[in-house]
Formats: C-alpha cells, structure tokens, sequence
C-alpha cells in the first residue's frame, strides 16, 4: 500500500510489517531533535527513519533492515523523499552492522519484534518482522546492540521504541542490565479509560527522574485526540 505524509511519501508493497500507529507514534515521540546521528533498527519501509529526517535535518539517519525486499522498499522511498542526502538504508544484520560500522549513535530508535512466548504466524517475513524467536531479532540482542552503539560521549543520548504493555517489564529490566535506565514512558490508550495496549519507552545511560504519562488516541467526539493531533501534526495530512 501506499501513504502520503506532509513531505513525503511510503510505499510499503514489500515489506512483512505494514505502516501503522506504532510506527507513526514513536517517530513523532521519540528525542530526535539534538542529534547528530540517528539509528532506525529494523526500519522496515523507512517510515521512522524518513520521520526522524524530517525533524532534525541536520542529522544523519542511518536505518538498518534485514530482509532485502523491505530494504528495497525503504530505500526508493528514501530516494523519493526530500531528505534523501539525510538518510542511508544499510541492508543487513544488525548484529553485525553493529559490530562494523564504527559509528556512535545519539538516538536510537526500534519498533521492535516482539510475543517472544507467542505461536509465529504462518507467513515467514511477518514472525521475522514481529517475533524474537526463529531467527529474529531478540531483545537482549537489540539491547546489545544499543549498549554497544549509543553514543557514550552524550549524556543525553537515548533509545526510544514501542512496546506491546504485556512485554514492557521484562524489558524494562533486561535494559537496566545493559545500562540502560528508563527515563521517559507514555502509555498509549485507544480512548481515555480504556486499557493500555502499547507504551512508548525511552531509555538512557544517566539515571533522571521518570516521566510517566498517557495519550489517548480517539477523543469523546470519535474524531483524533488533541493531543494525538498535535504529536502528529507535522506528519498527518
């Protein structure tokens, strides 16, 4: 399918994990703006990676991605974008990108795999994209590889990713062990009172005080949240 945003467009026809809110929130969310390099792990399509462009034009944006076919598909979108000198597509492990690349990262961003415990689905490239188990992308290996690529030299670089509620302790706590400590989370409700399905995680090296809040997606008119709206403001058409 295909998504026009305010200035640019996705095209996500060959990739396993389609546009969607997850994705959209945390470009919108994530601490990108002080940057001077950004890291999309697992970017899919590039719809991270392109939105973090947008914000900091003055970063360089690398997005990772494993299966060539979504690689290809960021990469076009990347080269038909505005920021196409911003943003590199790296088709490879991300494992091994870490241990090659030489760079330091000031934020990091991941919408990551996750139902670690779950059944995989019948499609091959979409338990890749979502699972952590059969050859995916674990979270203590993500977490290895933000421990090994964020920029040391920065107090105030941070990881950022999306999370399913049920998984956000466990995760919480295997970030403490690589040295990452919590330090912003927004939990993400459809309507005010309804139950949280989805929160928003930042991570740094430097212990701060938490800063704990919830958005809701759908206000009492049905239509979009004003706070939603205005997260996203500069991305919806």
């Amino acid at each position: 399918m295909s998504f026009s945003f305010k200035q640019f467009h996705i095209d996500d026809a060959h990739c396993a994990m389609k546009v969607g809110t997850d994705g959209v929130l945390l470009g919108a969310w994530a601490n990108v703006c002080e940057a001077d390099r950004i890291l999309d792990v697992g970017c899919g399509c590039g719809l991270i990676a392109l939105m973090a462009a947008q914000r900091n034009r003055a970063a360089r944006v690398v997005g990772v991605e494993l299966d060539a076919a979504a690689a290809a598909d960021a990469l076009a979108n990347v080269q038909h974008s505005p920021f196409a000198s911003n943003v590199e597509i790296v088709c490879a492990d991300v494992l091994q990108y870490a241990a090659d690349c030489g760079l330091a990262f000031d934020s990091i961003l991941s919408n990551p795999p996750y139902h670690e415990e779950s059944l995989l689905p019948p499609a091959s490239q979409r338990a890749k994209a979502r699972h952590t188990q059969g050859g995916g992308l674990t979270f203590a290996a993500l977490l290895r590889v933000v421990e090994h690529l964020l920029n040391p030299a920065n107090p105030k670089a941070t990881f950022s990713a999306i999370l399913p509620m049920s998984a956000v302790a466990g995760f919480v706590a295997m970030a403490a062990v690589h040295g990452l400590q919590l330090t912003r989370r927004t939990d993400v409700v459809t309507r005010k009172g309804r139950p949280c399905k989805r929160v928003l995680l930042e991570f740094c090296r430097t212990p701060q005080s938490l800063v704990h809040t919830t958005l809701s997606l759908v206000g009492d008119d049905g239509a979009r949240a004003e706070a939603y709206a205005d997260l996203c403001k500069d991305f919806y058409l």
